[in-house]
């Protein structure tokens, strides 16, 4: 009988802690949100310095139903989960991939968005778009965003190649544009984004892996994540997402 109340206690206990990420972000009337400069057109900075994007008008929903303003949090993309486990911010909604890995120091949400890891190339380079096996076993310099799954992809599927690592997209990207780099790994949703802004750019078809995105919190907030998965279904199910990934990628 006392185990029996004991766990009865502590799960009472367990139960409270995990109630309260939903109540403070309430009581303080704002919801901080942890991301990087920016991943178009998931969620970056307009020429007024406003954050837009697809995951930016979900996050505007999230605060609408919760009755709160939104704060966002701008970070490094390699420190983003020890400042959200240090406190810096409640969530990170900020295009992150489910991995096991990351799942041992954050609980995820279902997902609410599926990407894949793609090639981006220079046309002058390459006058035909290069397969994988065209560069698996080849000495290519390949430029990603630190810390990604862009980097680890890239780590894995090329072995003999040289792995140059930036603080964002952009820089990544831009070592493509100039030459510095003979491609760049990252999500398919950005890669494709960068060939549509500019002509000399272009996007394998092939993926070297699928992804899940999931919104991330501390661990031990339960039934906060458990109100998270909920808001994924309900965008999933009233067709929210479906509306929002016609508006920011089209058929992607």
């Amino acid at each position: 009988m006392r185990r029996f109340f004991v766990i009865l206690i502590v799960t009472a206990l367990l139960f409270t802690g995990l109630a309260s990420l939903i109540d403070d972000i309430q009581k303080r009337g704002v919801l901080r949100v942890g991301q990087d400069e920016g991943y178009m057109p998931l969620y970056g900075t307009d020429e007024k310095g406003e954050r837009v994007g697809l995951e930016v008008e979900l996050i505007n929903k999230i605060a609408e139903i919760l009755g709160v303003k939104v704060e966002y949090v701008i970070v490094n993309w390699d420190g983003i989960i020890p400042a959200l486990i240090s406190g810096k911010f409640d969530i990170i909604f900020s295009g992150m991939t489910i991995t096991p890995e990351r799942a041992l120091k954050v609980n995820f949400s279902a997902p609410y968005l599926t990407v894949g890891q793609a090639i981006l190339y220079n046309k002058s380079v390459f006058k035909t778009p290069p397969t994988y096996q065209d560069l698996a076993d080849k000495p290519v310099k390949i430029a990603v965003q630190l810390g990604t799954t862009g980097e680890f992809t890239a780590r894995r599927k090329f072995p003999k190649a040289e792995i140059l690592t930036f603080s964002t997209m952009d820089e990544a990207a831009f070592q493509v544009v100039s030459k510095r780099a003979d491609i760049m790994v990252n999500d398919s949703i950005y890669v494709k984004f960068l060939t549509q802004k500019y002509e000399t750019l272009g996007m394998t078809n092939e993926l070297l892996s699928r992804e899940d995105l999931g919104i991330a919190i501390r661990k031990g907030d339960m039934e906060a994540l458990r109100w998270f998965d909920t808001f994924v279904q309900w965008a999933k199910t009233s067709g929210l997402i479906e509306e929002l990934h016609q508006k920011w990628l089209g058929n992607e």
